[in-house]
């Protein structure tokens, strides 16, 4: 599914797309785009166009937009969703805060296109070329995949989120940040309530069969709660799905999850793995997406998921807790900040906290939330340096506390696009609702200083789900981890995964393989600390020979719609 449009004479579309509005053939959506997620209003002469779920009707856009369009028109409804100003000879875009649902950019002799895939805008020509300098940035980290506008293929920019951007065929294209926190002094938990309910309530109430995971944490918890408070005054109920290996139904997140689904609106079910899920299977028949997708390594549980959410539960809609963590965890570096700001009494006492959870000294707690900040090392068998350095702040904000948040949202954002792409090939809608523009800027008008310390589990979520979540599940002081398993799916898929990294990566020369074959024995040991570089690698290997074989997405020539 994708939406896009057109800068410029000759007018180019996917094929199998349709416009917009009869007339307004320059801006098109795919044809299983769904009718709801695209709105359009026309004031004397100019169209705004909402792509994406919104919480506006049409009277709420038709009113907001009818003088010009407020830059803070993506973030004042819940949803994840793009704004779009169509006039004469240029085009207005509006990013949401997080890149939930991204924008990109290809500029050609004839003028610009634009479109909410960056695979999509590479096949414009026939001659997909992926950027092997986004690629070997992402094998370095994650993170320094996210500098700058590349995208993962060549001549195809990303529009930065939370910015504005005008398209015409006279003047370069130069993106402007429109969002900046508004610090409140109080009723943080109750904003955060808000924004939630809202960004559920937009998702479910469309769907026809909604489902979500219920993994027993607080942010799939929410999300499940809040839609089943929504659907029991409809008559409905929300499918919770809570994965559990087969013949184990008690102990840590299934107490919780258990516990958590006395609610008369959810109905509970539980979805055994086996080892046939394990993480590293099935990497051969990951589909392509626009950059390495999260799932890829665990994409036999993935895909197994999705199906059963077909096949047992009829689901047409997919909620997940993701972005969750990311939003909520104070970074550790705000111990360092809190003592910038002259809060010393309150730094002492949150490093002091930490201090203990990490069995450490506050001297070192305070030297390692400093180190934070600092790029983990290049992996030994990655044959790339790090990027010049870039614009690594594009909404300029002062502190770098909300700049380490911001940064982890927008990077995790963005690429949780490529897991919805996955589950699009089996027909479902997954969504994230904590990448939502409303909730980030909710939760971020916490001012700095009173935002939680770093070693406090998510006291303002807690504070706002007090009347729904359970007594225990308040009280929750921390989440599962999964690492266990990836280690065990890495010992099992050794004999193959040893094979597999010897692809793409090394034909281009940018991994050794025999560094990276050694790293990864150590790691099925349990030796190191790099299974999570290993990880990377593996997912853009996967990705890279996804892309090659994948058939390239045929474009053609349409008629110019009137304005």
């Amino acid at each position: 599914m994708w939406f896009g449009g057109s800068i410029g004479p000759p007018l180019t579309r996917p094929r199998d797309c349709r416009p917009i509005l009869p007339h307004l053939t320059q801006v098109w959506t795919s044809t299983d785009w769904p009718e709801h997620e695209r709105r359009c209003v026309t004031h004397r002469g100019r169209h705004v166009v909402v792509l994406g779920p919104c919480g506006a009707d049409t009277d709420d856009l038709h009113q907001t937009t009818a003088g010009t369009v407020p830059d803070d028109v993506v973030w004042r409804w819940p949803g994840s969703y793009v704004v779009a100003q169509i006039e004469p000879e240029a085009v207005t875009l509006w990013t949401d805060l997080a890149s939930a649902i991204p924008v990109y950019t290809r500029r050609t002799p004839e003028g610009t296109q634009w479109a909410s895939s960056s695979r999509l805008l590479a096949c414009l020509d026939g001659a997909l070329r992926v950027n092997l300098d986004t690629v070997a940035a992402r094998l370095i980290s994650p993170d320094t995949a996210e500098l700058g506008t590349d995208s993962f293929f060549l001549g195809v920019e990303r529009v930065p989120p939370g910015h504005r951007i005008r398209l015409s065929a006279r003047t370069e294209p130069l993106p402007q940040a429109v969002w900046r926190p508004t610090p409140r002094s109080e009723g943080h938990a109750r904003r955060l309530r808000a924004a939630l309910e809202g960004a559920v309530s937009v998702r479910v109430d469309r769907a026809s069969r909604p489902s979500t995971d219920f993994s027993g944490g607080f942010d799939s918890s929410a999300l499940g709660l809040l839609a089943a408070e929504r659907l029991v005054s409809q008559q409905r109920r929300i499918v919770g799905v809570t994965v559990h290996p087969k013949g184990v139904h008690d102990g840590g997140d299934l107490d919780y999850a258990r516990e958590a689904a006395h609610h008369i609106g959810l109905d509970h079910r539980w979805l055994p793995v086996t080892e046939e899920h394990a993480p590293y299977r099935e990497l051969g028949v990951v589909p392509a997406t626009d950059e390495p997708a999260p799932s890829t390594v665990s994409y036999a549980y993935f895909s197994a998921q999705l199906v059963w959410l077909v096949e047992q539960v009829g689901s047409d809609l997919h909620m997940t807790g993701d972005g969750g963590d990311a939003l909520l965890l104070t970074p550790p570096y705000h111990l360092v900040e809190l003592l910038r700001c002259g809060r010393i009494g309150r730094a002492l006492g949150e490093a002091a906290r930490w201090a203990h959870v990490r069995r450490t000294s506050i001297i070192d707690a305070f030297r390692t939330a400093n180190s934070r900040i600092e790029p983990d090392p290049v992996p030994r068998w990655v044959h790339a340096a790090f990027p010049a350095s870039n614009d690594a702040n594009p909404f300029s904000l002062q502190s770098q506390t909300q700049r380490s948040l911001m940064r982890t949202m927008t990077q995790a954002g963005r690429t949780a696009r490529a897991d919805a792409q996955l589950a699009e090939a089996f027909g479902i809608a997954l969504h994230n609702p904590y990448f939502d523009s409303q909730v980030i800027h909710s939760y971020l008008s916490v001012p700095v200083d009173d935002l939680p310390g770093p070693a406090r589990y998510k006291p303002v979520m807690a504070e706002a789900m007090r009347d729904l979540f359970p007594v225990r599940l308040t009280r929750r002081t921390t989440k599962g981890d999964a690492s266990s398993d990836h280690h065990q799916g890495l010992r099992k898929a050794l004999p193959v995964l040893l094979d597999f990294v010897d692809g793409h990566l090394a034909a281009q020369g940018l991994v050794d393989v025999a560094c990276l074959r050694k790293s990864i024995r150590h790691a099925a040991l349990g030796i190191g600390d790099e299974l999570a570089q290993i990880e990377s690698t593996v997912s853009t290997e996967a990705w890279l020979r996804a892309v090659n074989a994948a058939p390239r997405i045929p474009w053609d020539a349409c008629e110019v719609g009137a304005v």
